[in-house]
């Protein structure tokens, strides 16, 4: 039976669901949970599709179908656990494939939807106590924002995971008590296919119990589009997974320090990186975060993390990114939240909205119920 509880930050309440079990009674006990709000993330993509595409519920529906016997080829007991978030929430299968296909349907239909996520990994040298970091900006569509869950997750056989996902996501921005971290940029390149969902792919990482198991999940992935995974390791270790259905490049931390937003910082002939057009500003924020990041080597912390998130350089299209008022109608994003993962005391600081003007919350994988504690990180607040 799954623990529901809950944590407020900057005025919103964002509830953390722990199921354990096998991946279907995981997944049911997800699902009955917060069936309101992945029926939420359901009609806030019907929406998109709608907007992008002028496709109705039943075409994409129909696409989504598509998606089973590849997650059941690739991660059966994932596939396990989707059909059970399904159960749960008293939701069709087609609902939960939609969710977790949403990012290869609104980009594998060529809709041009910008994304904004800037995302670093620190350790070692670079950090004031040793320890090692991993986190980004979540910028996406704002009408996402009221269904973000933190997933508590001890499946049979599994590394426990936390996770900061969208209501019927079976993940996305996370780490594991074996000490792996995960984020993710979107990146945008002219090789498109069909394919595994990325937020299937990010999962079986954080199944992973040694860091090369991690990026061999990435590796052995029948990619449907382009993305950056930022994997880090407790022990000291940083790298970046620049991916796109044809190949795969892996950049190394330098110095404790690693970022990236999302553009490829390698160039390959025959690829284009065709996102750059749609969001050249992801060629500042990545820069910018690094320079930021890099003048304070030796010293970085939770407050120089949360300053270098809550940067407005650029504004709006910042690494701290706010509405706006161009975007066309659907394509708007915004900072959602900020995430900044402790690898080294296994815990997922997250502030809801903005990182400029909000609070943290620390949820600690070890805690005790309600052990949650709220706090302003920022140096220049």
């Amino acid at each position: 039976m799954s623990q529901l509880e809950s944590f407020t930050t900057n005025g919103h309440e964002i509830p953390i669901i722990a199921m354990e079990g096998s991946p279907r009674d995981c997944g049911i006990q997800y699902g009955r949970a917060v069936s309101n709000l992945i029926h939420g993330s359901l009609q806030a993509y019907l929406e998109s599709f709608r907007l992008l595409h002028s496709l109705d519920q039943d075409a994409i529906f129909e696409l989504a179908r598509k998606f089973e016997p590849m997650i059941a080829e690739f991660d059966p007991a994932t596939l396990e656990e989707i059909k059970g978030i399904a159960e749960g929430a008293d939701a069709p299968l087609e609902a939960v494939l939609t969710i977790n296909a949403r990012s290869e349907l609104v980009h594998g239909l060529k809709a041009q939807l910008d994304d904004g996520c800037t995302s670093f990994i620190v350790f070692g040298e670079a950090t004031a106590d040793g320890h090692t970091y991993v986190g980004q900006n979540w910028d996406w569509n704002p009408a996402m924002k009221p269904n973000a869950v933190v997933l508590d997750i001890q499946r049979d056989g599994d590394p426990r995971i936390l996770t900061l996902t969208e209501a019927g996501l079976v993940g996305k921005h996370g780490l594991n008590e074996d000490g792996i971290g995960l984020c993710n940029n979107f990146m945008l390149s002219d090789k498109r296919r069909f394919g595994l969902p990325v937020h299937v792919t990010r999962r079986k990482a954080l199944t992973a119990r040694i860091l090369s198991d991690a990026i061999g999940a990435v590796l052995n992935s029948e990619r449907a589009l382009a993305a950056n995974y930022m994997m880090g390791h407790v022990d000291g270790a940083g790298v970046a997974l620049e991916a796109w259905p044809e190949g795969l490049d892996v950049i190394h931390a330098k110095d404790g320090l690693l970022t990236h937003a999302n553009h490829f910082q390698i160039s390959r002939d025959g690829r284009e990186d065709i996102g750059r057009n749609i969001f050249p500003d992801t060629l500042l924020r990545d820069v910018r975060l690094n320079d930021l990041l890099r003048a304070q080597h030796g010293r970085i912390d939770l407050g120089i993390l949360a300053d270098g998130m809550s940067d407005h350089f650029n504004f709006p299209d910042s690494i701290c990114r706010h509405p706006n008022p161009s975007a066309q109608s659907g394509q708007g994003i915004e900072t959602l939240g900020c995430i900044i993962m402790d690898l080294t005391d296994r815990v997922l600081h997250y502030c809801s909205g903005p990182p400029c003007e909000g609070d943290f919350a620390a949820i600690h994988m070890d805690r005790k119920p309600g052990q949650i504690a709220i706090g302003n990180y920022r140096k220049a607040a």
